[in-house]
């Protein structure tokens, strides 16, 4: 890669996956948020915030402040991410081993111990851990052998970024310029480069990324580091099946879980990439780059757009 993304080992590097995320549309009034053709209903978020409320005294806070809807938020996002997940592993022809995902919670202390201090209750808990161990397959799958060819500039105001990203969409073609003109970093590092070809072995700080979750002739926007101190455009332009780099597959049984299932969320969100997704107004919107339910498009944590040449052909 470039040398702002520099390679670093994928041992002990771990990315924590969520921040705690034909009918006439999401306003009907029995459906908080539509997958695809699938319903999530407002009473299923609605009992399920009843059972987070009841459990979680961080929740009750949350309520007494006036802050429900934050809860009902969490809840609602997981709704999705795991119909994201089912879609995936069902696309991929992925089992999931019952006796895993049992051990898993028992090791945990049980599923009402699993399921503190999060939006997961008992009943749910086991879902969840079914969705963690699909991703993490899905990971596996892709992790060394999964290679994205990209051009990409970095800039330091993340509305410059999403105006800029903005722009890129609509007309691809000032994708060079913006690049030719992409400030250097501090150290006098290049910011920018064309037809980049990037792999998450050589680039694990960008696994938990949307680069590795969008069809080619889109462009991303998001933090460039945990800091927020850069941000990234980029515009993904293939998506290509290599072949694994020696040792590499072994490094896969090494890395944490935690890693896995965030790259894993980025595979089944480019395989259900068809599947739109449909909030009630009364939650907000999707936001695919955090994987989670924000008030209004203008929350989104990063930029998401198809190219308006994409969307001609």
């Amino acid at each position: 890669m470039s040398t702002v993304l520099k390679r670093f080992s994928l041992v002990g590097v771990a990315v924590a996956l969520f921040a705690t995320g034909c009918a006439t549309g999401p306003a009907k009034a029995s459906s908080a948020a539509i997958v695809g053709d699938q319903a999530i209903g407002l009473q299923t978020v609605q009992d399920r915030t009843v059972k987070v409320l009841k459990k979680e005294p961080a929740a009750q806070q949350m309520q007494d402040q006036g802050k429900l809807d934050q809860v009902s938020k969490l809840v609602l996002a997981d709704e999705i991410s795991h119909r994201l997940a089912a879609t995936a592993a069902q696309r991929e022809n992925i089992t999931v081993d019952e006796n895993k995902v049992y051990d898993a919670i028992k090791e945990k202390g049980g599923a009402e111990a699993a399921a503190k201090q999060s939006e997961q209750d008992e009943t749910t808990i086991h879902r969840r851990q079914r969705d963690v161990l699909v991703m993490g397959e899905l990971a596996r799958r892709n992790l060394s052998t999964l290679e994205i060819v990209i051009d990409f500039f970095q800039v330091q105001d993340p509305k410059e970024a999403k105006e800029k990203a903005a722009e890129v969409t609509a007309d691809p073609s000032k994708m060079s310029r913006f690049v030719q003109e992409a400030p250097r970093t501090t150290g006098g590092q290049q910011a920018s480069a064309t037809n980049q070809r990037v792999r998450v072995t050589e680039n694990p700080s960008l696994v938990h990324t949307m680069l590795w979750g969008v069809k080619p002739g889109t462009v991303v926007a998001f933090p460039a580091d945990e800091q927020q101190s850069s941000w990234m455009v980029a515009l993904v332009k293939e998506r290509n099946k290599v072949s694994p780099t020696p040792g590499e597959e072994d490094l896969i049984e090494r890395i944490d879980p935690q890693l896995l299932a965030a790259f894993g969320l980025r595979i089944a969100q480019f395989l259900t990439a068809d599947l739109k997704i449909e909030v009630n107004p009364r939650y907000g919107v999707w936001d695919p780059t955090n994987a989670q339910v924000v008030g209004n498009a203008g929350e989104r944590a990063g930029f998401v757009g198809v190219t308006e040449a994409k969307n001609k052909s």
